[in-house]
């Protein structure tokens, strides 16, 4: 009594635990996963920190428009054996004579006048500042890209999964039919063999898929940059948008395109890199100033001690007159950079445009299989129903049946693979135009 008591504790316990932790399986949304990986992602997280280098660069200290001041002060102590001899014939003569000097200074040097340099510069900063915002985000959209292309792949594996097992019950019926029918003599044992080795080949299949499904997992957890082994379960749906229409995308794409807004910034940044060097055949006009403080003290010589105190302030104008043509060839490299970023521009809107037309013909396309695939699995799931049934009264073989379970299996794999294409499509859309959601 006590063992049987004990064993059913054990099974309660068992069935307890599994309860238990089939409840603690995280159910991830696609809004979660996004959510995770932009608070954690390595990749965007470097971005961002490069946009801020770029953000705290863009000031007009660093473009040179304000003074700078410096201020130094230093001080030095001597000790010394002395011989002096003075033109009316005395000397004066010391060992380790004791002498010292103090000095300090600030000085200021602020550049006035530089041909309009520090300007450009200064614009040229900002457009960088620009650039760098518009990497961040193309960062931002190729990483949420690739969660969302992986995350929906888990949706239609898992979807294959229960299909394939729905489809192994058929495989363990077909073998217990088999098995009866040959121990009572009524069946062959070549229907029994042949319905064993179908078992095991979906079987193995099924562990096969199952172990692509945890690959794919193991690979959303990397982008998400948490622990690899978190076991989650993916949303069942793949939601599919069908309003996208040719017009309005591509009009979203010339205005928003982050590669496309990238390449304009570049423009502009060659061009204001042309007026910095422009700026070099101009003259630099700077102003400066010191307040210095100065005193030495000394126990030979002429002088015991000095002291100065003072401020001096001046201008101070230069220009370069020849520097064996180097500015002419800055300039005229400056003026291919420009041309080569407009033509940068061009091969950007050219290539969206070609990706644009591929893109949505592929979006038009997967929506229309995917209603063709749906009518398919409907008619294949009837068939195998009809089957079925036929085959529990002996009407069909085992032949028969296999064909339409394998029928159905290929038709709900393709109704999913619609699905997922066409949802590949309808993001690959939005990317282009800068927005997933």
């Amino acid at each position: 009594m006590m063992k049987k008591l004990s064993l059913a504790v054990i099974v309660l316990f068992s069935i307890y635990c599994k309860r238990t932790s089939a409840q603690y399986t995280e159910v991830l949304s696609l809004e979660k996963a996004t959510e995770i990986a932009l608070k954690n992602n390595y990749s965007i997280e470097i971005a961002r920190n490069n946009s801020l280098i770029d953000k705290n660069n863009a000031t007009r200290a660093n473009a040179g428009m304000l003074p700078r001041v410096d201020a130094t002060a230093g001080t030095v102590r001597n000790i010394n054996d002395t011989k002096t001899t003075f033109f009316n014939g005395t000397e004066q003569n010391k060992n380790g004579a004791h002498s010292n000097s103090y000095n300090a200074n600030v000085g200021l040097t602020w550049t006035i006048f530089d041909g309009m340099q520090m300007f450009a510069t200064y614009d040229k900063l900002k457009q960088v500042d620009a650039l760098g915002e518009t990497n961040a985000k193309i960062t931002v959209l190729t990483t949420m890209y690739d969660i969302t292309t992986i995350y929906y792949d888990i949706v239609r594996k898992q979807r294959e999964i229960n299909t394939f097992k729905e489809a192994l019950d058929i495989s363990r019926m077909r073998v217990k039919n088999a098995a009866n029918k040959y121990y009572v003599g009524s069946g062959s044992k070549l229907d029994l063999l042949a319905s064993k080795v179908d078992l095991n080949a979906d079987t193995t299949n099924l562990i096969r898929l199952e172990q692509d499904l945890k690959a794919t997992k193991i690979n959303l957890n990397n982008l998400l940059a948490r622990e690899v082994t978190i076991d989650f379960t993916a949303q069942d749906t793949i939601p599919i948008d069908k309003s996208l229409t040719y017009e309005e995308t591509r009009n979203r794409i010339m205005s928003q395109n982050p590669q496309l807004t990238a390449a304009y910034l570049n423009q502009n940044i060659s061009k204001f890199g042309l007026k910095e060097i422009k700026a070099n055949r101009y003259p630099t006009v700077s102003l400066n100033s010191n307040y210095s403080f100065l005193k030495s003290q000394s126990e030979v010589g002429q002088t015991l001690s000095n002291r100065n105190l003072g401020f001096n302030y001046g201008a101070t104008a230069s220009i370069n007159i020849f520097n064996g043509l180097l500015q002419h060839r800055q300039e005229k490299n400056a003026a291919f950079n420009i041309k080569n970023a407009e033509l940068f521009y061009q091969q950007v809107k050219q290539q969206l445009d070609a990706s644009l037309n591929n893109a949505y013909n592929n979006y038009v396309n997967s929506i229309v299989l995917i209603g063709l695939e749906e009518e398919n699995k409907e008619v294949a799931k009837q068939n195998l129903e009809i089957t079925v049934e036929k085959y529990k009264l002996g009407n069909i073989t085992a032949l028969d049946l296999r064909d339409a379970q394998q029928n159905y299996l290929q038709a709900d794999f393709r109704y999913t693979n619609a699905q997922y294409e066409a949802k590949l499509a309808e993001i690959g859309l939005k990317l282009l135009y800068g927005s997933l959601y």
